[in-house]
């Protein structure tokens, strides 16, 4: 009996639909982006000034990464697609997002707006088109969902790889 009951359970773990993997969805000047939740340290709102930051007995290095990948690129707010989470637009108010990998080392993002919780399907993140990388020239963001009609495009950050390049670029 016991061989039926895990056939049984295999076959319904195939029928289960694919319950995504969380995400924190952020905009950076043109674009949203998506880190895994398990790399946000913290997330701290922006008022005037951005605040020097020391966490964990390091100073954190803040990096405008909106400014890495698009220049000095004027952006107007028309222009911009909207993130709706829960059916409540994303805050374009300011935040930094403290950013951990693997070894604990932190950097801080600047980000357009206020971080929201995402869940993407896994089967919905696809390989980053050459147009991009080409554009970007960096290894840290090589995937993204495609966007439709409910959500824009999310470029998948990999927060081991981002940290790896800030730091070997400041040392």
């Amino acid at each position: 009996m016991p061989a039926i009951s895990s056939l049984r359970s295999q076959r319904l773990s195939e029928l289960r639909a694919d319950i995504g993997k969380q995400y924190v969805a952020f905009r950076l000047r043109l674009a949203w982006f998506i880190l895994p939740i398990e790399s946000i340290y913290r997330v701290i709102p922006l008022e005037k000034h951005i605040p020097k930051i020391t966490l964990v007995g390091q100073n954190v290095l803040l990096i405008d990464l909106g400014k890495i990948l698009f220049g000095q690129t004027k952006v107007q707010v028309s222009n911009i697609p909207q993130l709706v989470v829960n059916g409540a637009i994303v805050s374009s108010k300011p935040s930094l997002i403290i950013v951990c990998n693997q070894n604990k080392d932190l950097i801080g993002i600047l980000s357009n707006s206020q971080p929201a919780l995402q869940k993407v399907s896994q089967d919905l993140i696809v390989p980053l088109p050459p147009t991009y990388s080409e554009r970007w020239k960096v290894d840290f963001i090589s995937s993204m969902t495609l966007p439709s009609k409910d959500l824009p495009a999310l470029f998948a950050i990999n927060s081991d790889r981002l940290i790896s390049t800030v730091l070997q670029k400041n040392n």
